[in-house]
């Protein structure tokens, strides 16, 4: 089992762009199409009339791009690959925050939001910096630290790194509470490959506010490409816990899992993959999933997976792979 985890190493620490050829530096943006489908409570009612706001990953109070869900409860935007934050709000529900991440090998990207929906006879202003799910350092921010961090955040958007390293920087020495402002310092850094001023910065993000599943998936992709296992399987199982259905997330945590022999939470997470967009780099969880339910002796079942790897992504890097574990399994004695 331990060859196996060495080789599986290679090959999904690769497809999963968490260690490139020239440290951490972050994929360049790519265009995409993102679909925001809004949902009430119940997961099945689309919500109508909200006001969907896209903004960049890291923050700015002011919002990239806004539109108005119709009867559908969805609305499309065209944006660029990346970290990502959405505020959706409306005259019938509280309002919502969220982040997500869009893969760079992504053309089409779809997120799913289920909100909630407000008592009757209580107003509804659009939100602000604290409201919904906002954490409480962010009601604190002074206007002038605002103005820096939003400086900060057209310079990242602009790709000047050093300019948006500065205000980052200058945001923080007037809020030293500010996540959002170490996050994007940290973003910055990692652009120009500064991987200690980007470690640094992603960790006071996280102790900060233990709820910010950007931060923790930044953080986790440094650990991750250090071969950190233990501590990158921590940091995203936290992102989780707010963010469950983030595939990368999920795909990532699995792929620990497996190589600190926790097969079974490898197997769940890696399975959970499936009921979500996965296409491309992130049929690996199939992978994942199948070395997991062999080593705990669920033969039928890692059968399967390495079927449906086999289904999603025939002329994949791991097709070999597949197609000679699955003549293995075949010849296995029965357990």
């Amino acid at each position: 089992m331990r060859s196996t985890l060495a080789l599986l190493a290679l090959f999904i620490v690769s497809a999963c762009g968490t260690c490139l050829s020239q440290g951490i530096r972050l994929q360049q943006p790519k265009p995409t199409r993102l679909r925001v489908v809004v949902l009430y409570e119940d997961g099945q009612t689309r919500a109508r009339d909200v006001t969907v706001e896209l903004q960049d990953g890291v923050g700015g109070t002011s919002a990239m791009e806004s539109k108005l869900t119709g009867p559908d409860g969805q609305v499309e935007f065209n944006t660029l690959t990346g970290m990502h934050r959405i505020r959706i709000y409306g005259s019938d529900i509280k309002p919502f925050e969220a982040e997500f991440e869009i893969i760079p090998i992504e053309t089409f990207h779809r997120e799913d939001f289920r909100v909630k929906r407000k008592l009757e006879g209580n107003a509804a202003p659009p939100p602000q910096e604290g409201s919904g799910f906002v954490p409480a350092i962010r009601l604190k921010i002074p206007d002038n630290a605002r103005r820096k961090f939003e400086k900060a955040s057209k310079a990242l958007a602009d790709k000047n790194w050093e300019s948006a390293r500065k205000s980052f920087q200058a945001a923080i020495d007037l809020y030293p509470d500010y996540d959002l402002a170490y996050n994007g310092l940290g973003v910055a850094s990692s652009q120009m490959n500064d991987v200690p001023a980007a470690r640094q910065a992603f960790r006071k993000a996280v102790d900060l506010n233990d709820k910010f599943p950007g931060a923790q998936r930044n953080l986790a992709r440094i650990m991750l490409s250090e071969r950190n296992y233990q501590e990158t399987a921590y940091l995203l199982n936290q992102s989780l816990a707010v963010e469950p259905s983030d595939a990368w997330a999920l795909t990532n945590a699995a792929y620990c899992e497996l190589q600190l022999h926790r097969f079974k939470e490898a197997a769940e997470h890696a399975q959970r993959v499936h009921d979500l967009p996965h296409d491309g780099i992130l049929a690996n969880s199939h992978v994942i999933a199948a070395y997991a339910l062999d080593a705990l002796g669920q033969r039928q079942e890692a059968i399967a997976q390495w079927k449906q790897y086999l289904k999603e992504a025939p002329q994949g890097p791991n097709a070999k792979r597949a197609e000679d574990e699955l003549r293995r399994l075949a010849k296995a004695p029965q357990p």
